[in-house]
């Protein structure tokens, strides 16, 4: 081999490690930080909460109602959560709303008063488990 190719065959190999050397730094730099405490442990909570809250059929079926009117978990930012947007206004007392309009959700009475019950008894157990301090 020529030392021209030599040559031309080393500099391409730096280049290449270089390049991935390169990658892997903005890779790591862009990589999400590690959650705050504070926050893993709330929202720690709040799907030990809705899993809870689902396993009551009442409170599915409100839920399986939100979904069939296309309400998706964690669309709350576009107004079209779930949990923020529909089933909490529901189950509170309110009206689900999606871009400002007020959207009817079919629920029965004793569905609504079995699921408010044991979101009731989900804060409680919460409120009993926080540290006084």
């Amino acid at each position: 081999m020529k030392t021209s190719t030599i040559s031309r065959i080393l500099i391409a190999g730096a280049f290449l490690a270089s390049m991935t050397v390169g990658i892997n730094a903005v890779a790591q730099a862009a990589a999400p930080k590690p959650a705050n405490p504070a926050n893993a442990q709330q929202a720690a909570k709040v799907k030990a909460a809705q899993k809870s809250v689902e396993s009551n059929p009442a409170c599915q079926r409100i839920v399986d109602e939100c979904k069939k009117l296309g309400f998706i978990q964690g669309e709350w930012k576009t107004d079209n959560g779930l949990w923020k947007d529909c089933f909490d206004p529901v189950v509170h007392g309110g009206k689900p709303t999606r871009d400002g309009k007020s959207i009817e959700v079919p629920a029965s009475a004793s569905d609504l008063q079995s699921c408010r019950a044991t979101v009731q008894q989900v804060k409680q157990a919460q409120k009993a488990e926080q540290p006084k301090q």
